[in-house]
């Protein structure tokens, strides 16, 4: 998705958003991609083992409460998917990206594996709801 295509939240510092998702997003060379609303930035994120994957939640979880700013997030077995998005006021912020680099960071330092593919929830969650 164009990184015009993202919706901002009230109140943000439009064209300095912009240069901070501008590299995560896949088209400026990183790894994140925004939703299809254009609220939120999301990623999935894969490690060797579990115990690693859990490890990265973990420290999610413990920066997410500091910040008071929670993901929409599932997991299976040694993948993450993760979303950060803002509800009130709602759109992409600058509280987002803070958190999107934040797991780029433990990421790096837990050792994740490369993922090539974009991988949107209902894809990782679909072996859960079939039969």
């Amino acid at each position: 998705m164009a990184h015009n295509a993202a919706t901002y939240s009230e109140g943000e510092d439009v064209a300095q958003l912009q240069r901070e998702v501008s590299p995560l997003l896949v088209d400026g060379g990183g790894q994140w991609n925004l939703s299809a609303s254009g609220k939120g930035l999301e990623r999935q994120i894969q490690f060797k083992t579990f115990k690693r994957t859990w490890e990265f939640m973990d420290a999610v979880a413990s920066k997410s409460a500091k910040e008071r700013h929670h993901p929409e997030w599932s997991n299976i077995y040694n993948k993450v998917f993760i979303r950060w998005t803002t509800h009130s006021p709602s759109g992409l912020s600058s509280k987002d990206v803070r958190m999107a680099q934040f797991c780029n960071d433990q990421a790096n330092t837990l050792g994740s594996l490369e993922t090539s593919r974009e991988v949107k929830l209902d894809e990782l969650i679909k072996p859960l709801v079939e039969p």
